[in-house]
């Protein structure tokens, strides 16, 4: 089989996925662009488009839009007659008939060393947890979610200071070529499969905006991680004088028992090139830019300029 005998139906939503539907459309027959209907978003509620749906029409192809994947988008997909399914960030639930569509088969993208993180926030929880490797790896798609064979993946090393928009911008840059060169180890044969070993499975759950409440009686090495895992969403936060603030920047943390005498969340000074230093279970955390609820984000010291009370102020209370 060769590259062009492929006949892709892309599936996708999310901006991640848009520099791996640009390299397919440039190198392979893609039939058609599978994404979810536009959304309301922002303040005024808008109608938006998903990013996939917006790069597909740029480069001219088809963009079908479903909330589920029943009869009649079997149908519609059918006549485009695509033989090889490619899903990145896709959302949709595959069943055994929409599958059925894809003679050649059907692959996933999954921002993740398999079986490690399987589920929908595998870059947050990587970071969260504070991993100094993590990576791409793809998959067959099976009935279970994320537990098909591994048919390629690529490790990305981390220095532990990136956020997840960081490491998202790493892992969409990375994706487009691991999977070319899967697609023509397809065509000629040379995959390799690899079965997932059970014992070693983890699971990233969907996150929700209470995730992201900072409890500063936890370790500072914790409070760290979990800034930079949940910008930007669903950001960590706190509260100020009883309004919400969020801590969108972290540029470090210090691990002293000598702050354990001292009242978890206080904001004990503002230190330069650091930021705001506050008080957690085990030593500091540096917070070098914040989002009060409502304004725009800036650095801890234009925010000290104009709320100056915080010096000395216990958050979360």
């Amino acid at each position: 089989m060769k590259l062009s005998d492929l006949r892709i139906l892309f599936a996708g939503n999310p901006a991640i996925a848009v520099p791996t539907l640009r390299a397919l459309a440039a190198t392979c027959n893609v039939v058609g662009v599978l994404t979810n209907p536009d959304r309301p978003s922002g303040r005024g509620r808008r109608l938006e488009a998903p990013p996939i749906k917006q790069e597909a029409l740029n480069v001219g192809l088809p963009v079908l839009q479903y909330d589920r994947l029943g009869k009649k988008a079997r149908e519609e997909v059918a006549e485009l007659n695509p033989n090889l399914l490619i899903s990145f960030a896709c959302g949709h639930y595959f069943g055994p008939k929409f599958l059925a569509l894809f003679s050649v088969g059907a692959l996933n993208i999954h921002p993740s060393l398999l079986p490690k993180y399987r589920g929908s926030a595998p870059i947050q929880f990587a970071i969260l947890n504070d991993e100094r490797q993590t990576g791409i790896s793809i998959q067959r798609i099976a009935a279970e979610i994320d537990s098909g064979n591994i048919l390629a993946s690529e490790i990305i090393d981390l220095s532990g200071t990136e956020t997840t928009a960081q490491l998202t911008e790493i892992v969409a840059a990375q994706a487009p070529g691991l999977l070319l060169r899967t697609l023509n180890n397809l065509c000629s044969g040379e995959l390799k499969e690899v079965e997932q070993i059970g014992a070693e499975v983890t699971f990233s759950r969907m996150l929700t905006k209470a995730d992201g409440i900072i409890d500063w009686t936890q370790s500072a090495r914790l409070i760290y991680c979990k800034i930079r895992a949940f910008y930007p969403w669903p950001k960590a936060t706190t509260t100020f004088n009883g309004t919400s603030l969020a801590i969108t920047e972290t540029s470090g943390f210090l691990l002293d028992s000598s702050f354990s005498t001292q009242e978890p969340g206080t904001v004990t000074a503002l230190i330069k090139k650091k930021g705001l230093a506050i008080v957690c279970k085990d030593g500091l955390v540096y917070v070098s830019r914040v989002q009060l609820a409502q304004k725009k984000e800036m650095d801890s010291a234009s925010f000290v300029n104009g709320n100056p009370q915080i010096i000395g102020s216990v958050l979360g209370t």
